[in-house]
């Protein structure tokens, strides 16, 4: 088998952002128009998996319903890609919990939570 390498002239993701202590606490992460491309999430919780809420605006709280739901098991890092983006209109916000689906009742994670989002602008 023969193993190509190509190098992209217009990459993918032109904005990396990285939360190293995703939890209750509801953060922007992105402003304006994007293009989500990637999602990754390091869930170093040994016994609860963890969901990573999306909220399409650049604020919100606990229980906020949210866009987009990602969930990690424990002690895991998981990766979701899309291939041709989500357009977002008025940025994201994000919070994680281990707590599936929205309400005020979300719990919070032992330990913190590593989330990476790719983004391009639109």
């Amino acid at each position: 088998m023969a193993v190509t390498t190509t190098t992209a002239s217009n990459p993918l993701v032109t904005t990396i952002v990285v939360d190293t202590d995703a939890d209750l606490t509801v953060e922007a992460v992105a402003s304006g128009d994007k293009n989500l491309y990637a999602v990754e999430i390091t869930n170093p919780n040994t016994a609860d998996a963890v969901y990573v809420h999306v909220i399409e605006a650049t604020s919100g709280t606990t229980g906020t319903q949210h866009e987009f739901q990602f969930y990690c098991p424990a002690n895991t890092s998981c990766y979701y890609y899309f291939p041709t983006g989500i357009e977002t209109g008025t940025g994201l916000a994000a919070y994680a919990s281990t707590t599936s689906g929205g309400g005020q009742s979300a719990t919070a994670p032992e330990e913190s939570v590593t989330v990476t989002f790719g983004f391009t602008a639109r």
